[in-house]
């Protein structure tokens, strides 16, 4: 079964208290909690963060740059679902990251590369988790969201849950 972290960063892997040039940045425990969680579900990463860049590729190197130890996990990003209306009118059309996760998903694994609509069977098929500082997700999220307290990361507690969610025997 194929095992997908949609992973933010700040308020996840970034918090307040480790800062470079000022800015929140990559906090080495809570990169070693994140690689607990891949060695004991073997997941595969999917950023959602808005660390991530324009192409795949780029944010590989983007994240190598800054740090990151799981460049080898990365195998997509998701979309920039908002846009700004009429440019320089200021009007910002917010749309939640659960929205970018779910077309993520229907769009890499519930279809054939879009030549032949299928849908698979969710949990025989693949398992997802959604770690965030945000509740910006979708009602269908709820049972493979570990939300993250943005002040302090990911706990041993969230590490727990997450490879539950993961390892979860389908039903």
């Amino acid at each position: 079964m194929k095992k997908i972290i949609f992973l933010d960063i700040d308020g996840v892997l970034a918090t307040p208290e480790y800062l470079k040039d000022g800015l929140w940045a990559l906090n080495p425990d809570k990169q070693e909690m994140l690689g607990k969680i891949l060695s004991e579900t073997n997941a595969d990463i999917v950023l959602s963060s808005s660390w991530r860049q324009n192409t795949l590729e780029g944010t590989k190197i983007y994240m190598e740059n800054e740090g990151f130890l799981f460049t080898d996990k990365l195998i997509g990003i998701t979309i920039r679902a908002y846009q700004w209306m009429e440019k320089g009118t200021g009007i910002h059309l917010s749309i939640p990251r659960g929205v970018e996760i779910k077309q993520w998903i229907d769009a890499n694994i519930h279809s054939d590369n879009g030549k032949n609509w299928k849908r698979l069977i969710v949990d025989r098929d693949y398992t997802y988790l959604i770690l965030d500082d945000e509740g910006d997700m979708l009602l269908e999220h709820k049972n493979n969201f570990v939300r993250t307290n943005s002040d302090i990361g990911l706990t041993d507690d969230d590490v727990l849950k997450a490879i539950s969610i993961l390892n979860a025997k389908p039903r």
